[in-house]
């Protein structure tokens, strides 16, 4: 397996890990009579700092493992990979927003709640990218 392969597993990897728990404790904080506003906010920053954190250890763990691999220049291969990729999430992105727009327009609900579910599609759709990346690597096309 390539570093640049390591590298997606590891993002895929460590989006789901901290955003899953995290949006399960949003939820849970968030449909409250009274939700704690600074504890959300506070659950975002969290979340984001402990994804940080595990992607950098993590990374550097795989550039440990496979030294020689990790300072391989991007060919052209890996290149139109990373292209294709990004294309696939670039596109559902943009599919997530519009179907995440249409019931925040037609349905009744707080700001916080919805702005949780933009970033839950952006959070998607790089998980997608990874995905997207993985993918390539094994077929090796």
């Amino acid at each position: 397996m390539s570093f640049r392969e390591k590298k997606a597993w590891v993002t895929a990897l460590a989006l789901v890990a901290v955003f899953l728990p995290f949006y399960w404790l949003m939820m849970n904080a968030y449909h409250q009579p009274q939700p704690d506003y600074s504890y959300l906010g506070n659950l975002v920053l969290a979340a984001l700092a402990t994804f940080l954190v595990l992607e950098i250890v993590l990374v550097m763990a795989a550039r440990l493992l496979s030294p020689e691999d990790a300072a391989v220049p991007l060919d052209e291969r890996e290149q139109l990979f990373a292209f294709r990729a990004a294309r696939i999430a670039y596109v559902s992105l943009i599919v997530f927003i519009v179907l995440t727009t249409f019931p925040m327009i037609h349905m009744e609900g707080r700001n916080w709640g919805w702005g949780m579910v933009f970033l839950g599609a952006i959070i998607g759709s790089e998980i997608l990218r990874a995905t997207a990346l993985i993918v390539q690597y094994r077929r090796d096309y």
